[in-house]
Protein backbone atom coordinates (compact mmCIF):
# COMPACT_ATOMS: atom_id res chain seq x y z
CA UNK A 1 0.00 0.00 0.00
CA UNK A 2 1.05 3.58 -1.05
CA UNK A 3 2.29 6.09 2.03
CA UNK A 4 1.21 9.14 1.65
CA UNK A 5 2.73 12.49 2.19
CA UNK A 6 2.41 14.41 5.77
CA UNK A 7 0.01 17.39 3.94
CA UNK A 8 -1.84 14.65 2.17
CA UNK A 9 -4.87 15.98 3.70
CA UNK A 10 -3.91 19.74 3.00
CA UNK A 11 -3.85 18.77 -0.75
CA UNK A 12 -7.09 17.35 -0.43
CA UNK A 13 -8.66 19.98 0.20
CA UNK A 14 -7.19 22.23 -2.25
CA UNK A 15 -8.85 19.63 -5.33
CA UNK A 16 -5.16 17.79 -5.88
CA UNK A 17 -5.38 14.60 -7.70
CA UNK A 18 -2.67 11.83 -6.47
CA UNK A 19 -0.74 9.02 -8.44
CA UNK A 20 1.97 6.35 -7.25
CA UNK A 21 5.59 7.46 -7.24
CA UNK A 22 7.57 5.11 -6.00
CA UNK A 23 5.50 4.14 -3.10
CA UNK A 24 4.44 7.14 -2.40
CA UNK A 25 1.08 8.75 -3.31
CA UNK A 26 1.94 12.19 -4.07
CA UNK A 27 0.11 14.94 -6.02
CA UNK A 28 -0.17 14.78 -9.40
CA UNK A 29 -1.67 17.94 -10.10
CA UNK A 30 -3.71 20.81 -8.08
CA UNK A 31 -5.45 22.02 -11.53
CA UNK A 32 -4.47 21.45 -15.23
CA UNK A 33 -0.80 20.09 -15.52
CA UNK A 34 -0.50 22.55 -18.73
CA UNK A 35 -1.31 25.80 -16.12
CA UNK A 36 1.36 24.31 -13.50
CA UNK A 37 3.69 24.13 -16.36
CA UNK A 38 3.12 27.52 -17.32
CA UNK A 39 3.60 28.47 -13.66
CA UNK A 40 7.29 26.82 -13.39
CA UNK A 41 8.21 28.49 -16.97
CA UNK A 42 7.31 32.29 -16.31
CA UNK A 43 6.75 32.33 -12.59
CA UNK A 44 7.53 29.80 -9.90
CA UNK A 45 5.90 26.14 -8.38
CA UNK A 46 6.05 25.23 -5.17
CA UNK A 47 6.06 21.36 -4.52
CA UNK A 48 5.81 18.78 -1.70
CA UNK A 49 8.63 16.93 -1.99
CA UNK A 50 8.30 15.59 1.55
CA UNK A 51 8.80 11.64 -0.14
CA UNK A 52 12.14 12.45 -0.51
CA UNK A 53 15.02 11.12 2.05
CA UNK A 54 16.74 13.06 4.33
CA UNK A 55 20.04 12.06 6.38
CA UNK A 56 22.44 13.70 8.92
CA UNK A 57 26.13 12.39 9.40
CA UNK A 58 27.74 13.37 12.61
CA UNK A 59 30.79 12.92 14.18
CA UNK A 60 34.01 13.83 13.62
CA UNK A 61 35.18 11.65 11.01
CA UNK A 62 32.08 12.40 8.99
CA UNK A 63 33.78 13.98 6.04
CA UNK A 64 36.44 11.65 6.16
CA UNK A 65 34.02 8.99 5.54
CA UNK A 66 31.86 10.54 3.43
CA UNK A 67 34.50 11.55 0.88
CA UNK A 68 35.75 7.82 0.66
CA UNK A 69 31.94 6.82 -0.25
CA UNK A 70 30.84 9.34 -2.53
CA UNK A 71 32.12 10.30 -5.89
CA UNK A 72 32.47 14.39 -5.22
CA UNK A 73 34.72 16.25 -3.46
CA UNK A 74 33.31 16.30 0.32
CA UNK A 75 36.61 17.75 2.11
CA UNK A 76 36.97 20.73 0.22
CA UNK A 77 33.16 22.04 1.50
CA UNK A 78 33.19 24.45 3.77
CA UNK A 79 29.99 25.44 6.16
CA UNK A 80 27.43 26.83 3.87
CA UNK A 81 28.28 24.86 0.89
CA UNK A 82 27.65 21.77 -0.84
CA UNK A 83 27.48 19.28 -3.94
CA UNK A 84 25.74 17.01 -6.31
CA UNK A 85 27.12 13.51 -5.32
CA UNK A 86 26.72 9.80 -6.03
CA UNK A 87 26.68 6.43 -4.28
CA UNK A 88 28.79 3.51 -6.14
CA UNK A 89 28.77 -0.04 -5.83
CA UNK A 90 32.01 -1.72 -5.85
CA UNK A 91 31.89 -2.38 -9.29
CA UNK A 92 31.16 1.10 -10.35
CA UNK A 93 27.29 0.96 -10.21
CA UNK A 94 24.77 3.85 -9.09
CA UNK A 95 23.44 3.04 -5.48
CA UNK A 96 21.85 6.35 -5.60
CA UNK A 97 22.26 10.09 -6.11
CA UNK A 98 22.29 12.72 -3.61
CA UNK A 99 22.78 16.06 -2.63
CA UNK A 100 25.24 17.06 0.51
CA UNK A 101 25.14 20.00 2.59
CA UNK A 102 27.95 21.06 4.66
CA UNK A 103 26.60 22.97 8.14
CA UNK A 104 28.53 23.33 11.09
CA UNK A 105 28.11 20.11 12.96
CA UNK A 106 27.25 17.52 10.39
CA UNK A 107 26.64 17.10 7.21
CA UNK A 108 22.82 16.44 5.68
CA UNK A 109 22.41 14.21 3.04
CA UNK A 110 18.83 14.88 0.54
CA UNK A 111 18.22 12.06 -1.96
CA UNK A 112 15.51 11.48 -4.37
CA UNK A 113 12.05 8.79 -3.16
CA UNK A 114 13.75 5.76 -4.91
CA UNK A 115 16.80 6.23 -3.05
CA UNK A 116 15.47 7.13 0.14
CA UNK A 117 15.33 3.17 1.63
CA UNK A 118 18.95 2.40 -0.32
CA UNK A 119 21.38 5.18 0.64
CA UNK A 120 21.06 4.52 4.74
CA UNK A 121 21.77 0.59 4.59
CA UNK A 122 24.29 1.08 1.45
CA UNK A 123 26.38 3.70 3.80
CA UNK A 124 26.04 1.92 7.27
CA UNK A 125 28.27 -1.65 6.13
CA UNK A 126 30.82 0.58 5.72
CA UNK A 127 30.82 2.12 9.17
CA UNK A 128 33.10 0.33 11.79
CA UNK A 129 32.40 0.84 15.63
CA UNK A 130 30.96 4.02 16.67
CA UNK A 131 32.28 6.84 14.13
CA UNK A 132 30.90 9.05 12.09
CA UNK A 133 27.34 8.50 13.69
CA UNK A 134 24.28 8.03 10.30
CA UNK A 135 21.17 9.27 11.12
CA UNK A 136 18.26 9.01 9.37
CA UNK A 137 15.95 11.79 9.47
CA UNK A 138 13.39 11.28 6.68
CA UNK A 139 10.71 10.96 9.26
CA UNK A 140 11.20 14.04 11.16
CA UNK A 141 12.88 16.89 8.55
CA UNK A 142 10.81 16.99 5.06
CA UNK A 143 11.98 19.17 1.71
CA UNK A 144 9.20 21.74 0.07
CA UNK A 145 10.64 22.89 -3.04
CA UNK A 146 10.65 26.72 -4.92
CA UNK A 147 11.24 26.30 -8.46
CA UNK A 148 10.87 28.70 -11.14
CA UNK A 149 12.61 31.86 -12.55
CA UNK A 150 10.36 33.95 -10.07
CA UNK A 151 11.96 31.99 -6.97
CA UNK A 152 14.81 34.16 -6.17
CA UNK A 153 12.39 37.18 -5.98
CA UNK A 154 9.53 35.43 -3.63
CA UNK A 155 12.91 34.03 -1.39
CA UNK A 156 14.29 37.90 -0.70
CA UNK A 157 10.65 38.70 0.04
CA UNK A 158 9.84 35.98 2.58
CA UNK A 159 13.50 35.85 4.03
CA UNK A 160 14.96 39.29 3.59
CA UNK A 161 17.58 38.48 5.97
CA UNK A 162 19.05 35.39 4.00
CA UNK A 163 22.27 36.23 1.70
CA UNK A 164 22.22 35.60 -1.65
CA UNK A 165 22.68 32.17 -2.14
CA UNK A 166 23.83 31.82 -6.09
CA UNK A 167 25.98 28.85 -5.97
CA UNK A 168 24.16 25.83 -6.23
CA UNK A 169 23.67 23.65 -3.42
CA UNK A 170 24.74 26.74 -1.04
CA UNK A 171 22.24 26.74 1.39
CA UNK A 172 21.29 28.84 4.52
CA UNK A 173 19.15 28.13 8.19
CA UNK A 174 16.49 30.96 8.75
CA UNK A 175 13.14 31.33 10.39
CA UNK A 176 9.52 32.10 9.14
CA UNK A 177 6.97 32.60 11.68
CA UNK A 178 8.50 30.29 14.80
CA UNK A 179 9.58 27.54 11.83
CA UNK A 180 13.01 26.51 11.48
CA UNK A 181 14.02 26.31 7.73
CA UNK A 182 17.28 25.59 5.88
CA UNK A 183 17.09 26.61 2.09
CA UNK A 184 19.42 24.98 -0.21
CA UNK A 185 20.19 26.48 -3.98
CA UNK A 186 18.66 23.51 -5.40
CA UNK A 187 17.74 23.66 -9.19
CA UNK A 188 15.06 21.07 -10.00
CA UNK A 189 13.84 22.92 -13.75
CA UNK A 190 16.60 24.46 -15.41
CA UNK A 191 14.69 27.90 -14.29
CA UNK A 192 16.57 28.04 -11.12
CA UNK A 193 15.12 26.91 -7.29
CA UNK A 194 15.12 25.99 -3.73
CA UNK A 195 14.82 23.47 -1.45
CA UNK A 196 13.54 23.99 1.79
CA UNK A 197 14.34 21.31 4.72
CA UNK A 198 11.45 21.97 6.84
CA UNK A 199 10.82 19.88 10.70
CA UNK A 200 7.46 17.62 9.84
CA UNK A 201 5.44 19.36 12.45
CA UNK A 202 5.67 22.82 10.73
CA UNK A 203 5.79 21.65 7.28
CA UNK A 204 1.36 23.13 6.96
CA UNK A 205 2.62 26.43 8.46
CA UNK A 206 5.41 26.90 6.05
CA UNK A 207 3.55 25.40 2.80
CA UNK A 208 0.82 27.93 3.66
CA UNK A 209 2.90 30.93 4.23
CA UNK A 210 4.56 30.61 1.02
CA UNK A 211 1.87 29.76 -1.14
CA UNK A 212 0.01 33.13 0.70
CA UNK A 213 2.75 35.48 -0.14
CA UNK A 214 3.95 33.48 -3.39
CA UNK A 215 0.57 34.74 -4.76
CA UNK A 216 1.80 38.20 -5.72
CA UNK A 217 4.85 36.96 -7.27
CA UNK A 218 2.24 34.39 -9.49
CA UNK A 219 3.40 31.46 -7.76
CA UNK A 220 1.28 28.17 -7.90
CA UNK A 221 1.25 24.89 -6.37
CA UNK A 222 2.71 22.22 -8.84
CA UNK A 223 2.14 18.51 -8.80
CA UNK A 224 4.90 15.59 -9.51
CA UNK A 225 3.61 15.69 -13.54
CA UNK A 226 4.48 19.37 -14.86
CA UNK A 227 7.30 19.46 -12.30
CA UNK A 228 8.63 16.23 -14.48
CA UNK A 229 7.96 18.10 -17.77
CA UNK A 230 10.24 20.78 -16.21
CA UNK A 231 13.11 18.08 -15.20
CA UNK A 232 12.91 16.23 -18.55
CA UNK A 233 13.49 19.45 -20.80
CA UNK A 234 16.69 20.15 -18.39
CA UNK A 235 17.61 16.38 -19.11
CA UNK A 236 17.93 16.16 -15.04
CA UNK A 237 17.93 12.17 -14.63
CA UNK A 238 15.66 10.16 -11.90
CA UNK A 239 16.73 7.89 -9.98
CA UNK A 240 14.54 4.95 -10.34
CA UNK A 241 13.06 6.42 -14.13
CA UNK A 242 16.54 6.87 -16.07
CA UNK A 243 18.53 5.06 -13.63
CA UNK A 244 19.47 2.13 -11.40
CA UNK A 245 21.33 -0.06 -9.40
CA UNK A 246 22.55 -1.42 -13.55
CA UNK A 247 23.63 2.14 -14.60
CA UNK A 248 27.47 3.10 -14.59
CA UNK A 249 27.23 7.30 -13.61
CA UNK A 250 28.77 8.08 -16.77
CA UNK A 251 25.77 6.51 -18.76
CA UNK A 252 24.16 9.11 -17.22
CA UNK A 253 25.79 12.28 -17.78
CA UNK A 254 26.81 12.50 -14.06
CA UNK A 255 30.71 13.29 -14.59
CA UNK A 256 29.50 16.81 -15.54
CA UNK A 257 28.07 17.64 -11.96
CA UNK A 258 28.07 14.78 -9.12
CA UNK A 259 31.39 13.74 -10.09
CA UNK A 260 35.25 14.72 -8.71
CA UNK A 261 38.54 13.26 -11.04
CA UNK A 262 41.02 14.70 -8.62
CA UNK A 263 39.53 13.26 -5.61
CA UNK A 264 41.17 9.96 -5.06
CA UNK A 265 39.88 7.23 -3.68
CA UNK A 266 36.11 6.39 -3.36
CA UNK A 267 33.79 3.11 -3.28
CA UNK A 268 33.25 2.57 -7.13
CA UNK A 269 36.43 5.05 -8.56
CA UNK A 270 38.04 2.27 -9.91
CA UNK A 271 35.22 1.58 -12.42
CA UNK A 272 34.80 5.26 -13.14
CA UNK A 273 38.34 5.78 -13.90
CA UNK A 274 38.91 2.85 -15.99
CA UNK A 275 36.27 4.57 -18.28
CA UNK A 276 37.27 7.74 -18.46
CA UNK A 277 40.84 7.32 -19.31
CA UNK A 278 41.02 4.11 -20.77
CA UNK A 279 37.79 3.05 -22.47
CA UNK A 280 34.38 4.68 -23.35
CA UNK A 281 30.91 3.58 -22.35
CA UNK A 282 28.36 1.45 -24.61
CA UNK A 283 25.20 3.55 -24.24
CA UNK A 284 24.73 7.48 -23.20
CA UNK A 285 21.80 8.98 -21.89
CA UNK A 286 20.19 11.41 -25.15
CA UNK A 287 17.26 13.59 -25.89
CA UNK A 288 14.90 12.37 -28.22
CA UNK A 289 12.92 15.09 -30.15
CA UNK A 290 9.13 12.80 -31.51
CA UNK A 291 7.53 13.79 -34.77
CA UNK A 292 4.34 14.34 -32.83
CA UNK A 293 2.91 15.36 -29.19
CA UNK A 294 1.97 11.80 -27.72
CA UNK A 295 4.92 10.88 -25.78
CA UNK A 296 6.68 7.53 -25.80
CA UNK A 297 6.42 5.05 -22.74
CA UNK A 298 8.92 4.04 -20.38
CA UNK A 299 10.43 1.00 -21.76
CA UNK A 300 9.75 1.40 -25.65
CA UNK A 301 12.63 0.59 -27.40
CA UNK A 302 13.93 2.36 -30.13
CA UNK A 303 15.20 0.92 -33.50
CA UNK A 304 17.41 2.10 -36.40
CA UNK A 305 18.18 0.64 -39.58
CA UNK A 306 16.27 -2.33 -38.71
CA UNK A 307 18.70 -2.98 -35.50
CA UNK A 308 17.40 -2.31 -31.59
CA UNK A 309 19.64 0.38 -30.41
CA UNK A 310 18.26 1.59 -27.31
CA UNK A 311 15.15 2.24 -25.03
CA UNK A 312 13.00 5.17 -23.66
CA UNK A 313 13.78 5.86 -19.91
CA UNK A 314 10.98 9.03 -19.59
CA UNK A 315 8.96 11.21 -22.37
CA UNK A 316 6.95 14.10 -21.79
CA UNK A 317 4.65 16.70 -24.28
CA UNK A 318 6.75 20.03 -24.07
CA UNK A 319 4.41 23.25 -24.29
CA UNK A 320 6.96 25.43 -25.16
CA UNK A 321 8.55 23.21 -27.72
CA UNK A 322 5.32 22.43 -28.85
CA UNK A 323 6.07 18.69 -29.14
CA UNK A 324 6.84 15.59 -27.64
CA UNK A 325 10.27 14.74 -25.98
CA UNK A 326 12.21 11.58 -23.92
CA UNK A 327 15.33 10.94 -22.46
CA UNK A 328 16.50 7.41 -23.49
CA UNK A 329 19.45 5.40 -23.79
CA UNK A 330 21.11 4.47 -26.99
CA UNK A 331 24.38 2.68 -28.23
CA UNK A 332 27.27 4.90 -28.61
CA UNK A 333 27.30 4.15 -32.63
CA UNK A 334 23.93 6.31 -32.74
CA UNK A 335 24.81 9.40 -30.07
CA UNK A 336 25.46 11.91 -33.28
CA UNK A 337 23.14 14.56 -33.16
CA UNK A 338 20.18 14.66 -35.01
CA UNK A 339 20.27 10.82 -35.96
CA UNK A 340 16.83 9.67 -37.11
CA UNK A 341 15.39 7.03 -34.74
CA UNK A 342 11.86 5.10 -34.59
CA UNK A 343 10.32 4.03 -31.16
CA UNK A 344 8.09 1.04 -31.25
CA UNK A 345 5.46 2.59 -29.18
CA UNK A 346 3.53 -0.62 -29.29
CA UNK A 347 0.43 0.85 -31.72
CA UNK A 348 2.53 2.05 -34.31
CA UNK A 349 5.90 3.81 -34.73
CA UNK A 350 6.93 6.98 -33.40
CA UNK A 351 9.57 8.88 -35.98
CA UNK A 352 12.21 10.76 -33.39
CA UNK A 353 15.93 12.20 -33.65
CA UNK A 354 18.30 12.85 -31.34
CA UNK A 355 18.85 16.43 -29.61
CA UNK A 356 21.38 17.49 -27.32
CA UNK A 357 20.59 18.18 -23.74
CA UNK A 358 19.20 20.21 -22.13
CA UNK A 359 15.97 20.85 -24.51
CA UNK A 360 15.81 24.19 -22.89
CA UNK A 361 18.72 24.96 -25.03
CA UNK A 362 16.78 24.32 -28.17
CA UNK A 363 14.49 27.56 -29.46
CA UNK A 364 11.08 26.22 -29.83
CA UNK A 365 9.96 27.71 -33.63
CA UNK A 366 13.46 25.73 -35.07
CA UNK A 367 13.58 22.80 -32.80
Amino acid sequence: MSKTLPLHEVHQAASATFTDLFGWQVVQRFSSVEAEYWALHKTAGWIDLSCSGIFEVKGDDRTRFLHGMLTNDIKSLAPGCGCYAASLSPQGRLVGDLRVFCCEESLLLTTEPAVREKLGPALRKYIIGDRPVLLDRSEELAILSLQGPRATALLAKVFPEVASLEKPYSHQAADLAGARVRICHVCRTGWGGYDFIVERPMLRLVWNLILQDGKQEGAEPVGFEGLNVHRVEAGIPWYGLDMDESTLPIEAGLEKSAISFNKGCYVGQESVARITYRGHVNRKLVGLRLSGSRPASQGNKIWRDSQEVGWVTSSVHSWRLGAAIALAYLRREVLDAAAPVSIDAGEGSIDARVVPLPFLDIPPATA
